[in-house]
């Protein structure tokens, strides 16, 4: 027989969750190594997502990471990831003003 595991108080799965309370969002202007990767990682999957939708059939999700995407310019400016990175969607691009 296997020894009996103790429980656990139920807690937020995640730490930045309050009981109760909505999850924390990231702030607009990372400060650490961790968010930069985060808001790199953010920028990449909304620009894929953004790829795959068709504007006409999903406007309200592409508006949304549209309007995602225009919000990290400033961080990828700000830290030089377009002086070394192409977009090669045009539409991405547009929206960087790049």
């Amino acid at each position: 027989m296997y020894p009996s595991q103790p429980i656990a108080p139920e807690v937020p799965r995640y730490p930045s969750q309050q009981p109760g309370g909505a999850p924390r969002t990231m702030s607009r202007s990372p400060q650490s190594s961790g968010a930069r990767s985060d808001a790199l990682a953010t920028f990449v999957t909304y620009a894929k997502a953004l790829e795959s939708l068709d504007r006409r059939k999903f406007p309200d999700e592409y508006a949304e990471h549209a309007d995602r995407i225009k919000e990290l310019e400033p961080f990828l400016k700000a830290h030089g990831i377009l002086d070394v990175m192409q977009i090669k969607n045009p539409e991405v691009a547009t929206l960087l003003g790049v």
